[in-house]
């Protein structure tokens, strides 16, 4: 390749699946390295190697989720200015901006990146990359998470700018249409990495070899159907003739009924914390699914349509209203031939999905996650096909629902169905983005489900995907089966005939994002910043309290320092926001490890004073049942203090007093803080993950073996997603500067006056309780 791109100019970059569009931006961002890449020639930004130009250039990845770093709004689009060593006064000044352009200004410096939506985060890594100010802006598929709405924001506050900073920018997109006008170049790759086409950007619109080339190369060209290009019939099937499987078409009868339904993530249980409990991120809402019929959920980003989605697939539980499947869905025996059984033999369990079994659930509703990878679980393509059927039970007899040979049968014909005949025995993770996309929809598909549930099915798809896509649901379609879409794009809603729910319509909505509260059951070290008197204040000062009173414990063996720590953590509960009773829920598992610790020292323990106990194996005496409670007692004590000091502090504000305070190097400490924030991340992926198996069917029958293998299947599923995650986050910390030099501190960590209590109040508890045991006579100096 043989590239010159001018300053100022700006580049519209495309090709097929595979042309190494992707690489060449990693490769102008300076994020490409020897031990995972391969390069000649040079690559010179400004006469520079990108890697010694850190902060020239600006790159947003495709993956939303791997773009955020820290766990809140503000803090966020501050890491790459501080990066750069950007004055501090500066730094405020350029996060209000840029938030305020790319949309997120009224969420506030404060707001979880965790709760954010992933068009959101797409709208975070952008304000981020402004932020710095680059001279370069490298953008891969910026738009492919937004709404309508949002597509459009996000481009002309890219176009914006560039138009104020002179930035050269290199897009990379599917969909020429929301570009091509505002661009300069359209620049098109051929795999391999040559260029097949440099032209300007406007020949799009009248140059008609050119959009044809472009069409068949997969690309979204102005005023093209893809549908025609790729083979598709107008009214819905394929034109190669292929038939469904055994889905005669039946009369439309309802599938599954909404009521008043209130939905939310979260469980609908009681906090630990104090404060307000989660709220519903959606009220009041309405929707009826029948058979032959496409619905699909649109409305703005972050607005609840996933969590509706996940709520009717039965994967949630309501926190209000009520989702009845019908009889029509809730036949026991696949498709919907069987499904026009009467009334009186609809099956008597429970009609909400979520009390249902996963082996009764996927004979009936089929989840297709946003993430493909999420859903598979074997090592063959054939084996994820022949899972859903072989995992389908009869509920009233819990008898499989198809043979062997049904199984091997309706395994070849989705094999043919999805064009995955020659890759029958492949990884499921070997294959292209497209193809994996048509095997989750296939694995939704093997248990004979009836209503097919799709989060945002084109994200990421290229035409002719998205074509193959389109004839596999109107082949469901057509044979009576039913299917609802979370999506934003309009070509997609077009193609399928749906009707439209907008969940921005919805009566009692919400604000975006409103699912979790400021104290909502958050875990230690939580992302959201504590409210309460304790949380407050500083981080240092909190650490060295908690050193104080630790030191007191670890200086004598006895139970009167012990107790008296346990019951000063008890009454700083208030200070701390902490319910008593939620309080006890977190600490039990620490009090049952004190008394099996007490335990085992009073029956292996030296024998001294009288016998109170006689095992005939061994004997408990006074002397060794002191020393137990005084072991067990010191250290459930050590671990109270600092279950609430971790509760109450923010990691962001941990990470600035050890960085400023304590001088520990910000690499170490930035790093460790981002870690935190993925290993967040890795517990929604695991929650994620748990709910694709129960899609799948897993984890409903079965003896020891079946489950451990469910168990294993999740994990290598995690594996898998930290890898690839982790990889992502640091090419973004690396992009935005990360280790480039010395760094400036957006928020300063001092000691104020503010803190002062904290230190006297735990100078007084390690004081007390050390005076206690002196008094009492139990004082056991640990070195004596």
């Amino acid at each position: 390749m043989d590239l010159h791109i001018r300053p100022g100019e700006k580049v519209l970059l495309a090709g097929p699946t595979g042309a190494g569009k992707s690489t060449l931006l990693h490769g102008l961002a300076g994020v490409l390295h020897g031990e995972d890449a391969t390069s000649a020639g040079h690559l010179l930004l400004d006469g520079l190697p990108p890697s010694q130009a850190r902060g020239a250039a600006g790159l947003m990845q495709q993956d939303p989720e791997s773009q955020v770093i820290l766990s809140r709004l503000g803090d966020d689009v501050a890491f790459a200015a501080e990066n750069l060593a950007v004055p501090r006064e500066e730094i405020w000044e350029r996060v209000h901006r840029c938030l305020e352009a790319v949309g997120l200004g009224s969420f506030g410096l404060q707001h979880p990146t965790a709760q954010l939506s992933g068009g959101q985060k797409q709208r975070l890594a952008l304000a981020g990359i402004l932020a710095m100010q680059p001279g370069l802006l490298l953008l891969d598929e910026p738009t492919a998470n937004l709404d309508p709405a949002g597509v459009t924001q996000i481009r002309d506050t890219v176009l914006a700018a560039a138009e104020q900073t002179g930035a050269t920018v290199v897009v990379v997109e599917h969909r020429l249409e929301v570009w091509a006008e505002h661009m300069d170049t359209l620049l098109v790759l051929q795999p391999g990495g040559a260029v097949a086409r440099r032209v300007p950007a406007q020949d799009i619109y009248g140059d008609q070899q050119l959009r044809q080339e472009l069409a068949h190369m997969g690309l979204w060209v102005p005023g093209i159907d893809p549908l025609s290009v790729f083979g598709a019939a107008a009214g819905g099937a394929a034109k190669d003739g292929r038939v469904p499987m055994d889905r005669p078409r039946a009369r439309a009868q309802p599938l599954l009924r909404g009521t008043a339904m209130a939905v939310s993530r979260h469980a609908p249980r009681p906090s630990w914390r104090r404060g307000p409990q989660p709220e519903p991120v959606l009220r009041d809402i309405n929707i009826t699914i029948n058979q032959g019929e496409a619905v699909g959920i649109t409305g703005p980003n972050g607005a609840g349509k996933s969590t509706l989605l996940l709520s009717l697939a039965g994967l949630l539980p309501l926190h209000g209203g009520t989702l009845q499947a019908q009889p029509a869905l809730l036949s026991t025996a696949a498709g919907p031939a069987a499904a026009q059984q009467s009334n009186a033999h609809a099956s008597p369990e429970p009609t909400d999905p979520h009390q249902w079994r996963p082996a009764e659930l996927i004979s009936r509703i089929g989840m297709v996650f946003q993430e493909p990878e999420h859903q598979f679980v074997t090592g063959s393509v054939a084996e994820e096909l022949a899972l859903g059927a072989r995992q389908a039970r009869d509920s009233n007899t819990d008898e499989p629902l198809f043979t062997e040979e049904q199984i091997q049968l309706r395994v070849e014909q989705l094999l043919d169905r999805l064009s995955l005949t020659e890759l029958a025995q492949a990884n499921p993770f070997t294959l292209s983005g497209g193809e994996k996309r048509r095997l989750s929809v296939g694995t939704a598909l093997s248990g004979g489900a009836d209503l097919l549930l799709l989060d945002e099915p084109t994200f990421g798809q290229d035409a002719r995907t998205f074509t193959e896509l389109i004839i596999l649901l109107r082949e469901h379609l057509d044979a009576s089966g039913a299917l609802c879409a979370v999506t934003h794009d309009e070509a997609f809603l077009r193609a399928i005939g749906a009707r439209r729910y907008d969940v921005a319509a919805a009566p009692g909505q919400d604000v975006p994002a409103a699912e979790d509260g400021e104290s909502g059951g958050a875990p230690m070290l939580r992302s959201t910043r504590d409210t309460s008197w304790l949380g407050r204040r500083n981080a240092l000062a909190k650490l060295i309290g908690l050193v104080l009173i630790t030191l007191a414990l670890v200086m004598s063996i006895d139970w009167v320092s012990s107790a008296v720590v346990i019951a000063a953590s008890f009454l700083l509960l208030p200070v701390a926001g902490i319910r008593i009773r939620g309080f006890l829920a977190r600490i039990w598992p620490f009090a049952l490890g004190a008394v099996v610790a007490a335990w085992g020292t009073a029956i292996a323990g030296e024998e001294t004073g009288r016998i109170l106990l006689d095992l005939g194996f061994t004997t408990i005496s006074q002397g060794s049942l002191e020393l137990g409670i005084a072991l067990g007692t010191r250290a459930f004590a050590i671990v109270l203090p600092s279950v609430i000091v971790f509760s109450t502090t923010d990691p962001t504000d941990l990470a600035d007093s050890l960085a400023q305070q304590l001088k520990l190097p910000s690499r170490f400490v930035l790093g460790a803080l981002a870690a935190m924030r993925l290993l967040g991340l890795l517990a929604e992926h695991w929650t994620t993950l748990g709910y694709a198996r129960r899609a799948r069917g897993l984890g409903a029958h079965g003896g020891l073996a079946a489950r451990a293998r469910t168990i294993g299947s999740q994990a290598f599923g995690l594996l898998v997603q930290a890898i690839r995650t982790a990889t992502r986050v640091a090419i973004t910390m690396e992009s935005r500067g990360f280790g480039a030099g010395p760094r400036s501190w957006a928020r300063p960590a001092r000691l104020s006056g503010r803190d002062l209590p904290v230190l006297l109040v735990s100078a007084v508890i390690a004081m007390t309780a050390v005076t206690a045991a002196v008094l009492s006579g139990s004082w056991n100096f640990v070195w004596s």
